[in-house]
């Protein structure tokens, strides 16, 4: 007989409402860390991102600006190693340019960098004929398309006479060996276009032709945001063919180390050459320096200009002429692309040398970096463009730094 069990069925009990609340109280509380969480999470990865962007973009325009400006002055007279004329820039300034956006971003405040060196893997010989233009050697072409505003050193072979001629509109082109489209820079020759030396002819005697470099650093408007932008050529500020090196650059800053005696030698006594800035100094364009459009770094028709026969330690190498610049001292400061939704975090402004930008956050994040480069090219005291493979009489050469 199978024995019988008593079995009894338990009814499911409700939750109260109590329990309903604890438990939603609870989740929520839960949920609520997750998204708090997340929206640090996320928030730090915007700032994160905003900074690295900036910082990748000041460290690009840092390393252009470093590789190109330490050519400066090679195989060019360092009289016009830089240039400081302000024709054609805006506003007519090469300091402190302000540029605003109709976006209402932050202003950008730039300076003007421009300076010239020689191509050292370009040499051709020729001739120069007046109106008909430049003949080379025969089997030789000029074997790079020239464009317009493209300049030529055309250096008789003793390297103190040389002719500098600029490209016409129409270029030349790369497989030419002679062209007539080219105009005198008579500011930037040592000797007139008919000097009976130009136009010789033979191994020893034909004047050789160079190629110069010039480029100009400064910020510009581009589709209304501020690019620190790379010019090749000094004429015209061609965005056509200008490069880009970094976006959303607020400062370009510029400060110029000239030649200072040595505290223990004969021109000790020697007068700052900023004795006009807050603090006297030997550079131009540093906080406190003064006005840069009225104090750079010049030639002065008026006195003496420094000379390759001058010694290292003659009272004419330590004034404010161009020859005796010894380094660029050069500030980029980079802002995210973005602001911070709440405007309340980021970094504010730094005055960057002269600039005159000290503020305070506004939402953006800024990485601002400074480099010295130095130009030793402007030190030389043997000829600027000595004749290649041929010896040159004894201080043929002149205007040196």
């Amino acid at each position: 007989m199978t024995p019988s069990r008593n079995t009894q069925t338990l009814a499911p009990r409700g939750l109260t409402l109590l329990e309903l609340m604890v438990g939603t109280v609870t989740t929520t509380i839960i949920l609520a860390a997750v998204a708090v969480s997340f929206a640090g999470i996320q928030g730090s990865y915007q700032t994160e991102s905003r900074i690295k962007v900036s910082v990748e973009g000041v460290r690009t325009a840092t390393q252009f600006v470093e590789q190109r400006l330490r050519l400066a002055g090679y195989g060019v007279d360092p009289r016009f190693a830089f240039d400081f004329s302000a024709v054609g820039l805006p506003g007519e300034t090469k300091s402190n340019h302000t540029l605003v956006f109709a976006s209402g971003a932050p202003k950008s405040v730039t300076d003007d960098l421009a300076f010239r060196y020689r191509d050292a893997a370009y040499l051709r010989r020729g001739r120069f004929l007046g109106a008909a233009g430049l003949q080379l050697e025969p089997g030789f072409s000029f074997g790079v398309d020239l464009a317009k505003g493209q300049r030529l050193l055309v250096s008789c072979n003793n390297g103190k006479k040389y002719l500098v001629l600029k490209v016409n509109a129409g270029g030349v082109a790369k497989n030419l060996g002679a062209s007539a489209n080219f105009t005198v820079d008579t500011k930037l020759s040592s000797t007139t276009q008919d000097d009976t030396c130009l136009s010789k002819t033979g191994e020893l005697d034909a004047p050789y032709v160079l190629l110069l470099h010039e480029v100009r650093l400064r910020i510009m408007d581009l589709g209304g945001r501020p690019f620190l932008m790379a010019f090749q050529g000094l004429d015209e500020l061609n965005m056509d063919t200008a490069v880009p090196l970094a976006a959303d650059v607020e400062s370009f800053q510029v400060a110029y180390i000239m030649n200072r005696p040595p505290l223990d030698g004969d021109n000790a006594g020697l007068p700052p050459v900023d004795i006009a800035s807050d603090e006297p100094n030997w550079i131009l364009g540093d906080l406190n320096s003064a006005d840069k459009d009225r104090h750079p770094p010049q030639r002065d028709p008026l006195k003496p200009e420094p000379k390759y026969g001058d010694p290292y330690d003659a009272a004419i190498r330590y004034s404010n002429h161009p020859a005796n610049i010894r380094a660029v001292r050069v500030a980029i400061s980079v802002r995210s692309a973005t602001p911070e939704p709440n405007g309340r975090r980021g970094f504010g402004r730094e005055d960057l040398e002269d600039s005159g930008e000290l503020s305070a956050p506004d939402g953006y994040y800024r990485t601002n970096m400074t480099t010295t480069v130095r130009v030793p090219n402007l030190m030389s005291r043997s000829g600027f463009n000595p004749p290649v493979g041929a010896l040159h009489p004894s201080g043929s050469n002149v205007w040196g730094g």
